[in-house]
C-alpha cells in the first residue's frame, strides 16, 4: 500500500496529513475546497484502524502528556502531538477524521487567540446558537454564496478586531465549500421566540451566551481562563444582539433589512 500526503488550510492553519494513499485520497475529496500547496503549520501521520480504548464518549478530550505532548482522544480517534508534529489514528470513516480535526483546531486556534464557535456566519455577521437554535435554518434562507458555515465558525484576531473564517465543519456532516474570511461586524445570538424581535444586549450577557457556544475539550483552569479572555475581547469588539424570527414566513431580504436597521 502506497503512502501519500495532502495539506488542508482551515482558518489560516495549514495541516498536512500523511498516510495510506487510499485514506489520503478520500480525505482530499472530502475537503477538496481546503486543499492547498506549500508548507504546513502542523504535520500529522494518520492511519485508519482501531484506536486505543477510551472511556470518553461521546465527548472528546484534550489532555497534557509528558513534556509538551498533547493527547487528543475519543472512542473513535486518538492522537498525540508535540509542537507542530504528531500522529493519530481514527476509525475508518471520515466522520471520525472530521471530529478529530475539530478538536485539533480548538487547540491550534486557542494558541493564536482564536475560537471555534457553534454558529452560523453569513457575510460579516455571526449567529451563535446551541443545538436546535436555528443555525442551519437561517443559513438555508440566505444566499448560498454568502454563508461561511451553518454550524462551526472560526473567529480569529486581527489588527482591527476579529475575522470570521469559513470551516468545512457543517451540520449533519454536510460538505462545506466556502473558504471565505470576513471582518466581524455584528453578533446576533439566535433566540427562538414566537414574537419576532431584535434586542441589544450588553457585553456581559453576550459573553455568557458566547461561552455557551465555544468549543472546548479541555477541563483545566488555564484553558478556561484563556477562552474567557478571548471571548471577552470578541463581544467587546462589536455590537451584540439577540435575534428571534419566524423561519416559516420570513424571507431573508426582509430579515436582513431588520438586521441593518438594528446595527
Amino acid at each position: 500500500m502506497g503512502l501519500a500526503s495532502t495539506t488542508l488550510k482551515i482558518a489560516g492553519v495549514r495541516i498536512r496529513l500523511r498516510g495510506a494513499a487510499r485514506s489520503i485520497r478520500r480525505a482530499a475529496r472530502r475537503y477538496s475546497p481546503y486543499v492547498v500547496e506549500g508548507r504546513a503549520d502542523v504535520t500529522l501521520d494518520w492511519r485508519e484502524g482501531v484506536p486505543p480504548r477510551s472511556s470518553r464518549w461521546p465527548n472528546p478530550s484534550v489532555l497534557n502528556g509528558k513534556g509538551d505532548r498533547v493527547v487528543l482522544s475519543r472512542r473513535d480517534f486518538h492522537g498525540e502531538m508535540t509542537g507542530g508534529k504528531g500522529r493519530f489514528i481514527t476509525e475508518p470513516k471520515l466522520i471520525s477524521l472530521d471530529s478529530f480535526l475539530r478538536v485539533l483546531m480548538t487547540e491550534v486556534l486557542a494558541g493564536k487567540g482564536g475560537l471555534l464557535v457553534h454558529s452560523a456566519a453569513i457575510g460579516n455577521r455571526l449567529f451563535p446558537g446551541r443545538s436546535d437554535a436555528g443555525k442551519s435554518t437561517l443559513s438555508s434562507l440566505a444566499p448560498k454564496g454568502r454563508v461561511l458555515s451553518d454550524e462551526i465558525v472560526a473567529v480569529l484576531p486581527t489588527r482591527r478586531g476579529f475575522d470570521l473564517c469559513a470551516t468545512p465543519f457543517w451540520g449533519s456532516f454536510r460538505r462545506g465549500t466556502s473558504t471565505d474570511r470576513k471582518a466581524l461586524r455584528t453578533i446576533f445570538f439566535l433566540h427562538r421566540r414566537k414574537r419576532e424581535r431584535i434586542d441589544r444586549i450588553d457585553s456581559a450577557e453576550a459573553l455568557t451566551r458566547l461561552l455557551e457556544c465555544v468549543l472546548c475539550f479541555r477541563d483545566d483552569h488555564a484553558r478556561g481562563a484563556r477562552l474567557l479572555e478571548i471571548a471577552g475581547k470578541v463581544v467587546s469588539s462589536v455590537p451584540t444582539f439577540t435575534l428571534s424570527y419566524d423561519a416559516f414566513s420570513t424571507r431573508f431580504a426582509e430579515l436582513e433589512d431588520r438586521l441593518v436597521r438594528a446595527e
